[in-house]
This record gives C-alpha cells, structure tokens and sequence, in this order.
C-alpha cells in the first residue's frame, strides 16, 4: 500500500437481527477476488473492528472463528480482527473506536477497514468520529478515507413496525417517554435508515410470496433518505467490489440526509403574522422518491408557526395520532416555558419529548447575551415579538400532502389563543 494513500473505512450498522455479521463474513470470503494495484495484484489487504455493548463479544468470535476457518481451507479474509465490547461505538465507546482505527491507519497496512456496529449503535455519532477536530485541528479524517455509512434493514421488520403503527388503533395511542428515557425501537431504525450512504434490504427471501413488505420497506426507505442507494439482497449476499468500488460518504451531505433536516433546511422564513401553516413540499430528488410518492403517497409537511403551544394540548394532538404521519421531528415552544427550545420526535407511535437549548430571545431578554451577538441563521428567522421562538415540525407520511387542511387545524387548535 502507498504510504501516502489513506484507507478506506466503511461501516455496517442496522439493529438487532438485520444480518450486519453475516454481511461481514460474505464480504470477507472474497477478498482473494479482489486485486488491487496497492497490494500488487495479489489478495486485498483489509481488517476489521467489530463492536458490541456486551462484555462478551459474539459477533467478534463469529468473525474472527469463519476467518481462521478460512484461512485453513487456503482462503483469504481480514489480515485484522479487532474487537471492542463493553461500549457502543456512537457513545461510550467512541474514542476506543477512534483510537483503533488510527492504530489500523498508522501501520500503513491496510487498505480496507470495515466496521461492524452493535445493534444499538446512532449513526450519526459514528459520523461525527470521523468529522469531530481535536484540540490541534485533526480529524479521524485526516487518517482516513470515510468510504461509506451503510445500514442493513430487515424488510419484514421494517415493513410490520411502520404497518402497524400506520394501520392499527392500538398503535395510534402514543406513549410519550422523556429524552432520556427509553429508545423506542422503530425510532432507532428509522435514524439508521435516515443518516445512511447505502442502505441494504436484506432477508428479503423472508417476505411473502408477493412481495410486498419489500416494496413498502422500500418506499418508506426511499421517502426518509432519499439520497441513499438502495440495494435489495437475501442472507447478506453483496459482492465485495460494491464497498470497495467508490466513495459514497460526504460528511455534510451523509449527516444531513433525513428528509426532516432538509425539509427544515429548506424551509422560507415567513414574514410577519402569528401564525405560520403548513407547507407542503414537492417531489425533489431521484427517481426512488416519485416512485414512494406515487405509490404509496409517502410526503412530508412543514408545521410552521410563532404564536406558543399550550403543552397538554400539543401532547395529546400527537399521542392522539397525527392522520397519516408516521414519522415527525422538530422544534417547538410553549406558553408554559417560553424560554425553552423544545424538540418532539414521533416514531412507531412513541413519543419523545425534551429540552435541546435557550432561545436566543431568552438570553437577550435576561442579558446573557447582545442582538448584535445573533449567529446569521438565528438573525435571519427573528420576529418580533417572538425574537427566534418558532414552531417547526417536519410531518413524514402517508398523504400528509394531502390532508394538509387537516393536519394545520389540528396543530393550529393546540396553539394559544
């Protein structure tokens, strides 16, 4: 490997059961069919990190036991195996991470990493290891080449949480549970698909006869993170060269994804008024979304205003059920506490519901802070008399365009009057 070429990192990530070991083991029984000019022509030189919260590391063992297996029969596989338990690698075990990787990079011999994540692993935390400067302005980075962020879906799995959310009454009464609290499951695999380069539909051969938990799975895919490259397969069986072919990863491109960020992102400000609306987007992007739009009518909506929620009102509007809305995140103010910067995120009808920051107004108005001290964008969305209070909530789901109406009276009616 040329000393001053970087390696490649791609990591695998996807809950509990979506088959991200097996993945990992097909892909390194073909590194002797991978020839590449750094290794001159002979078998590709990678290793590989895999995580897990237990202390026990079993996807480790597994790994590393089909590794030696292939190895007897004169096979290659990962010239590296490192394990890290006790910590998951978007949180606690971060800097572990960070610190094997580096230690991969600097040997210079390597030309692939691949990481496996637990089950329980953000994605977006992975991102921010790679884009995250220390105190002397470096990055995981600067070692390495980011190659792609990919999450493996269950399609049956994916398919029945969002159906049963979607369909049935039970699922409609929401549960709220405070930020910190538990992760709802849905949720989580709702995040992995949206901060994704690739994401891969596996265990497909487990769908019905007719396919359908496949195509939904698809569409609801599609509809969250219309960026990523959508791949189906049965048991894991993806070539090697699909990872090792190109780059895929770009930090703000990848971290910024999910529809609910770009919806926001690309919101107006609207001028004057107490109220905002409702603001339905169009199709936007590659072929995949019109194709869950017009299939399954999967469309998203921003929730604007500046007047305050009433509290009990807005919580139960969404344990209630939004019609249609499978998915919402965004920020929010109350009458109750004007100074705090709310954030609501629904997922598999769970609600999570918490505190992100202080409005800027707040701190003007208690002189922690001057206006002429407003970062642009806060200067950019300020309102008298609201300074930067605002409603914004993105609504994901099926023909949320559609009942538009619907769904502003429905918000609007939790407004103070």
């Amino acid at each position: 490997m040329n000393a001053s070429q970087k390696p490649l990192v791609t990591v695998f990530c996807g809950f509990l059961g979506t088959g991200k070991t097996t993945l990992l083991r097909h892909v390194l029984a073909q590194a002797d069919l991978v020839l590449t000019a750094d290794s001159g022509g002979g078998r590709a030189r990678w290793a590989v990190i895999v995580n897990d919260v237990a202390a026990v590391n079993i996807d480790g063992a597994v790994v590393r036991a089909a590794t030696e297996a292939d190895a007897a029969a004169g096979l290659a596989g990962a010239e590296k195996i490192v394990e890290l338990g006790n910590g998951c690698v978007c949180c606690s075990g971060s800097d572990e991470l960070g610190e094997a990787i580096a230690r991969l990079a600097a040997s210079g011999r390597y030309e692939h990493i691949f990481v496996e994540t637990s089950g329980v692993a953000e994605p977006r935390g992975v991102v921010g290891l790679f884009t995250r400067k220390n105190p002397f302005g470096k990055s995981l980075a600067d070692l390495v080449t980011p190659a792609a962020m990919v999450t493996l879906v269950d399609v049956v799995a994916l398919a029945n949480e969002a159906a049963a959310y979607a369909k049935t009454s039970e699922a409609r009464a929401g549960r709220v549970v405070p930020g910190s609290g538990e992760r709802p499951v849905f949720e989580l695999m709702l995040e992995q698909v949206e901060c994704a380069d690739v994401v891969i539909l596996n265990q497909c051969d487990r769908a019905t006869e007719s396919g359908d938990e496949v195509t939904r799975a698809e569409a609801l895919v599609a509809g969250l993170n219309s960026r990523a490259e959508i791949l189906r397969t049965e048991r894991g069986q993806v070539a090697a060269e699909f990872f090792t072919g190109r780059v895929r990863f770009d930090a703000a491109a990848t971290g910024g994804a999910a529809r609910w960020i770009r919806e926001l992102n690309r919101v107006a400000i609207v001028e004057g008024g107490a109220r905002g609306g409702l603001v339905a987007r169009p199709a936007h992007g590659r072929g995949a979304q019109s194709y869950h739009e017009s299939k399954y009518g999967i469309t998203s909506c921003v929730y604007r205003a500046r007047a305050p929620f009433d509290q009990g009102r807005l919580r139960a509007a969404f344990t209630d059920g939004l019609p249609g809305v499978l998915r919402a995140k965004g920020f929010f103010w109350t009458k109750a506490q004007p100074d705090e910067m709310g954030y609501v995120s629904l997922a598999g009808g769970v609600l999570r519901w918490e505190t992100l920051s202080t409005w800027w107004a707040a701190r003007v108005a208690a002189g922690r802070a001057r206006r002429e001290d407003l970062p642009p964008a806060v200067a950019a969305v300020w309102q008298e008399p609201w300074g930067d209070r605002r409603q914004e909530i993105v609504l994901i789901g099926v023909g949320v365009a559609a009942r538009e109406a619907e769904l502003r009276e429905q918000l609007d009616a939790c407004l103070e009057q």
